[in-house]
């Protein structure tokens, strides 16, 4: 595929295919091929790893993160279950919003914590965040999770760890029932199979990605379905593409 931007006559030209397409500059179909394209470079070249919360880096994109916060600040859920925790960056980003929003705390797993991570956490948690050292695919880890669950609280799921199929989708299966009705499971990175021919990216991730196993789970699993929240303001175009995993908003209903 190319494309030409064309700033003096305010057109973008797609071509590739034997075809070629024109829209005007300004339109939301450009933004769309634009944003697309500008997510793949920004992977590429490392922008999602130099943001931070509260001085640990939560390697996530931006426009996600804030998604994530105004769909919890609207869900005011009582527990947030994250698997893959790195150095605590989005840990900490969940334990900000329970505590703005009132009682809630945040359940966060990590097959081997890095050191120091623990430890900067419960200082700037406290008991907001309950840390889990174990496999985020293993049934056992699942059980810890639900331990620590009381009967009646609102759940909402965020898996971010290994995103292979297999692990994923084992993720899936054991901590799927954890979420609770009306609340939300959200699948981290499953835009890799767009990343796999980048310089930084992995051939295997054009088969080998947490998007197939979403996609398995979706048709054994009626309780769910691929809901991307509305945003509470909208613009003049779908900003949808603006984000490492815009298919993957699985609401249980």
């Amino acid at each position: 595929m190319r494309i030409i931007i064309d700033t003096e006559q305010s057109v973008l030209e797609v071509a590739g295919s034997g075809t070629t397409a024109q829209y005007p500059l300004f339109s939301p179909e450009a933004f769309g091929i634009v944003s697309r394209q500008w997510i793949v470079l920004g992977w590429n070249l490392g922008h999602w790893q130099t943001l931070s919360w509260m001085g640990r880096q939560f390697l996530q994109l931006p426009d996600d993160m804030l998604r994530l916060a105004e769909l919890f600040w609207t869900l005011r859920p009582d527990v947030i279950v994250e698997t893959g925790v790195y150095d605590g960056g989005s840990t900490l980003f969940f334990a900000s919003l329970c505590r703005l929003h009132g009682p809630g705390r945040v359940i966060s797993i990590e097959r081997e914590f890095r050191p120091g991570v623990q430890e900067a956490v419960r200082q700037n948690a406290g008991d907001t965040v309950i840390l889990i050292e174990g496999d985020s695919a293993s049934p056992e880890t699942a059980l810890q999770v639900q331990r620590n669950i009381h009967p009646g609280e609102r759940v909402c799921v965020f898996l971010d760890s290994d995103h292979s199929a297999q692990h994923v989708a084992a993720e899936l299966s054991h901590l799927s029932p954890l979420v609770s009705e009306g609340c939300y499971l959200v699948v981290a990175d499953s835009i890799c199979p767009d990343l796999a021919r980048t310089p930084n990216g992995e051939s295997a991730w054009s088969w080998d990605h947490a998007g197939a196993a979403v996609n398995a789970f979706l048709a054994s699993h009626p309780e769910f379905t691929r809901e991307r929240p509305t945003p509470l303001f909208s613009g003049l175009a779908d900003f949808t593409e603006l984000s490492y995993f815009p298919g993957t908003w699985l609401r249980r209903h």
